[in-house]
């Protein structure tokens, strides 16, 4: 068996092993690291020297991991969390930390709260970079923040989460019903409701909706004829036709020029909006510093109903 020294190793060169396994491309990784690619190289050589294997083998355009690669990813990403945690003093200055900050979001359905959170950290933070990505489905929840690959969520409560996440509760909504007013009336019965023509935004691969799920436990059946890809081509979509869409509350912030809304004909329960972080993760000071950021910057919006106070947060980061 070959010996390796392992003084050889520094975190940097693990951190940046993990950069390209996660992102699969050296320019990436060197992106993500506000590094070099030169630099991303040499470090990956040094590595690949030490352990006698290729790590990562060119496929097209891209590279893919070798077999000791991704046995080792798992182990490297846990060994970064521990090392982390050996430096963590509970002191955090974001103006001298190098990493971006990186939220998900349905950015379509929350886009006022980005925009506040976005406001909020240039305001106290006016160099830091700032990353929102979608998010797309809840499926994707757990393995963006264990991979790091995200610091915090925003979303919609799902059913439920893995035991691996933390989560805050941020808000609540309700849903409506929206139309194009130049082209129908509001719907003014559960038969209307269930007459009409719907229109949905389609994220996942027919994983079925917390609507439609609700909507199967009462036994109401709805005609679904489009699914558009995001909330601005429904909107986009919808105009100038019959069809109605189900949606939250708030989406008439972003639809109101196009559709109006009327009331959910079906009692419902509240919408919860969570904020989301990995367990593994709670007691670093950065994060937990972007959560209070993000809740205080939420907080300060009047039209939000938040009722989880500075102290709730502290005590699910101990959780």
């Amino acid at each position: 068996m070959q010996r390796i020294d392992i003084s050889q190793i520094s975190g940097r060169v693990l951190r940046v092993f993990l950069t390209v396994y996660d992102e699969k491309s050296v320019s990436r990784a060197a992106e993500v690291l506000n590094s070099s690619q030169s630099t991303v190289s040499h470090n990956l050589e040094k590595l690949r020297g030490l352990l006698g294997d290729t790590l990562f083998v060119q496929s097209g355009r891209g590279i893919v991991p070798s077999a000791r690669a991704d046995a080792l990813a798992p182990k490297v990403r846990r060994i970064l969390v521990d090392l982390e945690a050996l430096a963590d003093q509970g002191i955090y200055d974001p103006v001298t930390d190098p990493d971006p900050f990186v939220i998900a979001l349905s950015t379509s359905i929350l886009d006022t709260e980005m925009e506040t959170i976005a406001k909020a950290l240039r305001a106290s933070l006016p160099q830091k970079h700032v990353i929102f990505r979608d998010l797309g489905t809840s499926g994707v929840i757990e393995p963006l923040l264990d991979s790091r690959h995200v610091d915090v969520v925003l979303t919609l409560r799902p059913r439920s989460y893995p035991n691996t996440l933390s989560r805050l509760p941020l808000f609540q909504d309700h849903m409506r019903v929206f139309y194009d007013p130049n082209a129908r009336g509001p719907v003014s019965s559960v038969e209307d409701y269930c007459a009409a023509a719907h229109a949905t935004v389609a994220i996942g691969q027919g994983r079925k909706s917390l609507l439609q799920g609700e909507l199967d436990a009462l036994s109401i059946h709805r005609r679904i004829v489009l699914g558009a890809p995001n909330l601005w081509a429904l909107i986009r979509l919808m105009r100038g036709t019959d069809m109605i869409a189900s949606l939250p509350a708030r989406v008439a912030r972003t639809a109101g020029d196009v559709l109006a809304s009327s009331p959910f004909p079906i009692d419902l329960a509240p919408m919860q909006f969570d904020m989301v972080w990995h367990r593994r993760y709670a007691n670093s000071a950065r994060l937990e510093w972007l959560l209070m950021a993000i809740k205080t910057a939420l907080s300060e919006r009047s039209d939000l109903l938040h009722d989880a106070t500075q102290q709730a947060l502290r005590s699910a980061l101990s959780r």
